[in-house]
């Protein structure tokens, strides 16, 4: 009765991001680089989106909804993913801004839950509301938006699915010869399988050199006392792509579901297979024996990497043109745009 089709002349997408880090993220951040490439690549399609996000924002032909001055304490460094503050701001903001026929686009299960009986029951009767799964927790019961098969089949609510798409930088060089090291990118803890590469690395005698946020202190620190360890710290995506350009390939051994695993299409893209466990996401970017390898323990990445020479960097890369940011805002567009 109330519920209008959306209509992108005259409707917006609102997307509502985290408090604990600004959109784009000045490094690591994940969910946020996502809401930053779909907040482009939607504008770019012709779609009115605003952007409910702490700090500054700039990406042109975006409105920014500044919910707090400044990003919340990280989640690395003990804080929660969304405060009461912020999300108290995106409430007060929707109930200002919705119309009929608008899109609200959750990124967190903090967003619905707290909105769910604060929006009121007309505006959502009003609005075509959805909720990214990020991780194996989601606040809404239907209309979920998962980035992989896998991720779906564990939660199994009701949702599409449409992979994360990023703005990719491309190896134009893809036949430069490749250094004798793995490189992993993310957060260096346990469940991302960094011991497993390391003993690998170890037994082939090659460094494991780490990118990304210490979020473990307890594990970290002795990883990356050990000699074979090179860590570089939390690096910028151009800084990362630097790296993904010379090593010998990407090691991303995550010990459970992974939503989808950024850093393997970031590395596919510029040319570097990847050795994966396979869990989630990951097993579905990867092409077994064409872009890498999937892998159980470190006897197995010995084995990977012995035969990483069989895998050609041209393939690596036409796989990642299929994760663009391109790609993935049209597939959204044409959601909202068939909704009812």
């Amino acid at each position: 009765m109330f519920k209008k089709k959306y209509n992108p002349t005259k409707n917006t997408i609102h997307v509502i991001s985290l408090s604990c880090n600004p959109v784009p993220p000045v490094r690591y951040g994940g969910i946020e680089l996502v809401v930053a490439h779909l907040c482009e690549g939607l504008t770019k399609l012709g779609a009115n989106v605003s952007c409910y996000s702490p700090g500054q924002l700039n990406i042109p032909g975006v409105t920014h909804v500044q919910t707090i001055a400044e990003p919340s304490q990280h989640i690395k460094e003990g804080g929660a993913p969304n405060t009461k503050e912020h999300l108290g701001l995106v409430c007060k903001e929707l109930q200002h801004n919705l119309k009929a026929g608008d899109v609200v686009l959750f990124n967190h299960s903090d967003h619905y839950r707290y909105l769910r009986k604060r929006l009121g029951i007309w505006n959502w009767l009003k609005i075509h509301a959805f909720e990214v799964a990020h991780w194996v927790d989601v606040g809404m019961h239907k209309n979920i938006i998962y980035p992989s098969q896998h991720l779906a089949n564990q939660l199994t609510k009701p949702g599409v699915i449409i992979p994360h798409g990023e703005k990719l930088l491309f190896n134009d060089n893809p036949e430069t010869p490749r250094e004798e090291f793995l490189f992993f990118a993310g957060r260096i803890t346990k469940d991302k399988g960094v011991d497993i590469a390391l003993e690998a690395c170890k037994k082939l005698g090659i460094p494991l050199v780490l990118a990304g946020p210490l979020n473990d202190k307890n594990f970290s620190t002795p990883i990356l006392a050990d000699s074979a360890v090179e860590y570089l710290g939390e690096l910028t995506y151009e800084e990362l792509f630097a790296v993904y350009c010379r090593c010998k390939a990407l090691v991303y051994m995550t010990q459970y579901t992974e939503p989808f695993g950024l850093s393997i299409i970031e590395a596919m893209a510029a040319g570097a297979p990847s050795i994966t466990t396979g869990k989630g996401g990951t097993g579905e970017t990867i092409i077994q024996n064409k872009t890498g390898f999937f892998c159980n323990d470190a006897g197995d990445i010995v084995e990977a990497y012995r035969k990483l020479s069989s895998l050609r960097s041209i393939d690596c890369i036409n796989r990642a043109k299929d994760y663009t940011l391109e790609k993935m805002a049209q597939k959204y567009f044409d959601l909202f745009a068939h909704q009812k």
